[in-house]
């Protein structure tokens, strides 16, 4: 049976990252479906999808450049051709990602997001963790800090309000992906953020996490 539309946005909460410095200690959790994982997004209907779209198609996924886990400067070498990691525009944000060719249509998938996985919340203390549902009430991090384990998707910096958002961040499969939700022309820094269901609260306690310097 076909899911309501809005019951399914609530998949991209499963999404999340977290900092202890700024939760104090302090976990949320949310409750979702487990079969809400299979579910994508198509930013042009704006209606949930498995597999392919009905009107547009299959999603394209862009792989990233190859290279071994180990090598000191992975990170850094799975950089996408046509995109630049340098200085990020937010003031104290450290390095970001920019789109340096033409222009990256609306739709693009990028991922997944890698680093260690952890089931203790020790990986939590890492800002370039984010957590994973597995299931009720069963989570997982993958911790994107070690630059020999990570993928350029570390670099990307958290947008600071929903004008600069063009990067959707949620989970697919088990898995964080990003999603373009807007064309990027040349010279644009690649920015994330949730979707408004993420919730106030939690969600500005993500952006504060996200200040920090990468």
């Amino acid at each position: 049976m076909q899911k309501d539309s809005s019951e399914l946005r609530r998949k991209e909460m499963d999404v999340k990252m977290y900092s202890l410095r700024e939760r104090n200690g302090c976990v949320y959790q949310e409750v979702s479906e487990s079969q809400d994982d299979d579910y994508l997004y198509c930013e042009k209907c704006q209606n949930f999808f498995i597999d392919s779209c009905a009107v547009h198609g299959p999603p394209t996924f862009v792989k990233d450049s190859a290279m071994d886990k180990g090598h000191p400067h992975r990170s850094a070498l799975t950089l996408l051709p046509g995109l630049r990691i340098g200085p990020s525009g937010i003031p104290e944000a450290g390095l970001g990602v920019w789109n340096e060719a033409a222009d990256l249509p609306m739709g693009l998938h990028f991922g997944p997001y890698e680093g260690h996985i952890a089931e203790d919340e020790e990986a939590a203390k890492s800002r370039y963790s984010w957590l994973i549902a597995k299931g009720r009430n069963c989570y997982e991090y993958v911790d994107g800090k070690d630059k020999s384990w990570a993928n350029w998707m570390r670099y990307v910096n958290c947008a600071r309000d929903d004008g600069e958002q063009n990067l959707v961040a949620f989970q697919y499969h088990r898995q964080i992906f990003y999603r373009t939700c807007r064309v990027m022309g040349p010279g644009c820094e690649l920015l994330v953020s949730y979707g408004d269901e993420y919730g106030q609260e939690l969600g500005s306690k993500w952006k504060r996490a996200c200040g920090q310097e990468r």
